[in-house]
């Protein structure tokens, strides 16, 4: 099939927006948009896009729907908008929506006159999506280890042991806590399978590695493992799910006709599988083996591309499906203290300012050690402030600046430690991205920690281009080439390189493993 002046759109619903990238059939982008929740959507009171309540971290779903009318309403006096042919995305991982019975049949049923908004109003039974950033669910994580045998058991069966914002142990706590909103759901999407839902106009399934996000799906059949899903929502969990995850590169079908009609999409135009933010930034960057992506976002996330064999599941790492890969594996070390927390410790320390925080970090702090969970951790689970100095815990550093510099040691030391023990293939370059990528001091730690150089992609909002490229990838015939076949043809340009390590720095930190691996122990054991 020739796609000559064909364009594909990739969406991103993120924590704090939801964001669009359109590009051509070469692969040029040739058009971003955002709509940003606490800016543009201020009457739904979010704060980075989610409302807090102690450990209980929510995302008021109809504030999503509001976002894809703006967004759409912004793409259609667009020249490119009526000849795009292909739409995926991503969404923010693990978030859960609920959808009413009334809600899937309008779906259906969407009069081109009325907004989104007016017309969903009612549609869920649930109004706060569950997000990433929960930590309520410590009680369904444990009992759902138990049930198998343990963290590792589960993560053998799932690619990862329980964690509080995996969906799964996020419906369980609907279903314990909230049965009759929970009974009255028709069906459950993440995220991701809610935003191609809502396009395609009827239930949309997840696609595997999304699957792999929810502590519900076996990481070798990719299929719902039902002891899981009968022990998490009982009987009725598999029918609100409503189909088995599937592959990536498949077309789910056209796109509702309210779109064609309301903002002048081409009713040819396909929706694809929409993935995780994790993935689609993977997809994007097209990931070889010995690369390793970090992004440095509202999370802090490591991504590795791991072919079969070169998997190995841990109790602190996860093991998910890969997007275009069936048979590969994609690592991924997410830690939930990202850019929020260093922001907190600039405005503490360094009087609100990166200039001055970036100068810190240039100060030599020997014998001190910090580790940062100002939100509750994943990895490992711990909250609160630690500090170390001479190996003797302190309330705060002699030099309080110190705390510019410990945070980054702390952060990247625990990436460089979690990396090792995920996988024997050795990492041969970082691909820097995510909003701090931008911060070439951080960047500089970062290749001293890990004794690698670190390369950046220009201007690119990573996981929207990559739902761009998957939905190119749904398009064309691939039949005999595949995802890999596709981006030689059309490359998106080599990365540049940044900074290289001071291999001297890099063996200072090789030195310091077993001593932080010790303190963060004890950190752990006062929790």
């Amino acid at each position: 099939m020739t796609t000559n002046g064909y364009y594909y759109l990739g969406l991103d619903l993120s924590t704090q927006q939801l964001k669009c990238t359109v590009m051509n059939d070469t692969h040029d982008i040739v058009l971003e948009e955002a709509v940003n929740f606490d800016r543009d959507l201020p009457e739904f009171n979010t704060t980075h896009g989610a409302i807090q309540n102690g450990d209980t971290v929510t995302s008021p779903t109809i504030m999503w729907v509001k976002a894809i009318d703006i967004l759409f309403d912004r793409l259609k006096n667009s020249p490119v908008t009526g000849k795009i042919r292909g739409i995926s995305g991503a969404g923010q991982q693990h978030g859960s929506v609920y959808w009413s019975k009334s809600g899937i049949e309008k779906l259906d049923h969407l009069d081109p006159k009325k907004t989104l908004q007016e017309q969903l109003s009612d549609a869920f039974e649930i109004n706060q999506s569950p997000i990433w950033q929960d930590a309520s669910t410590t009680r369904e994580c444990r009992t759902l280890e138990a049930l198998v045998g343990g963290p590792q058991a589960l993560a053998d069966l799932t690619g990862s042991k329980a964690y509080e914002r995996f969906t799964g142990n996020q419906i369980a706590k609907i279903y314990h806590d909230r049965k009759d909103a929970y009974d009255k759901t028709q069906n459950i999407s993440l995220v991701s399978s809610f935003i191609a839902t809502v396009l395609l106009g009827k239930l949309a399934p997840v696609d595997s590695p999304e699957g792999s996000g929810t502590n519900l799906m076996n990481i070798e059949t990719h299929r719902w493992e039902e002891k899981l899903l009968e022990h998490c929502g009982g009987s009725t969990l598999h029918e609100k799910l409503g189909l088995e995850p599937v592959e990536g590169g498949k077309s789910l079908g056209k796109i509702n006709s309210y779109y064609v009609e309301r903002f002048g999409l081409h009713p040819d135009c396909a929706i694809m599988p929409f993935t995780g933010d994790n993935s689609a930034t993977l997809v994007s960057m097209n990931l070889q083996e010995g690369d390793c992506v970090v992004s440095l976002g509202t999370s802090d996330t490591v991504l590795v591309y791991l072919k079969q064999g070169a998997a190995k599941a841990t109790t602190e790492s996860h093991l998910m499906a890969h997007p275009t890969d069936p048979t590969g594996f994609m690592g991924m070390l997410c830690y939930k203290n990202g850019s929020l927390t260093r922001q907190h410790i600039r405005d503490t320390y360094a009087s609100s300012d990166w200039d001055e925080f970036n100068k810190l970090l240039q100060t030599d702090i020997q014998d001190k050690t910090g580790f940062y969970y100002h939100m509750q951790e994943i990895i490992p689970f711990a909250k609160g402030i630690y500090r170390f100095e001479n190996g003797g815990q302190v309330q705060e550093f002699e030099n309080p600046a110190a705390n510019v510099r410990a945070i980054v040691e702390s952060q990247f030391l625990s990436i460089r430690i979690r990396l090792q023990r995920m996988t024997t293939v050795e990492s041969k370059r970082i691909l820097a991205t995510g909003g701090a990528a931008a911060n070439t001091a951080l960047l500089q730690v970062l290749s001293n920690v890990l004794g690698l150089p670190v390369y950046k992609q220009k201007g690119m909002n990573s996981a929207s281009l990559g739902g761009a490229l998957l939905a190119k990838y749904g398009v064309v015939d691939h039949a005999d080439n595949g995802f890999k076949e596709m981006m030689e043809k059309h490359a998106i340009g080599e990365p540049e390189l940044v900074c290289k390590p001071d291999l001297e720095s890099t063996k200072k930190y090789a030195a310091r493993e077993n001593e932080y691996v010790r303190l963060e122990k004890l950190v752990v054991d006062q929790q």
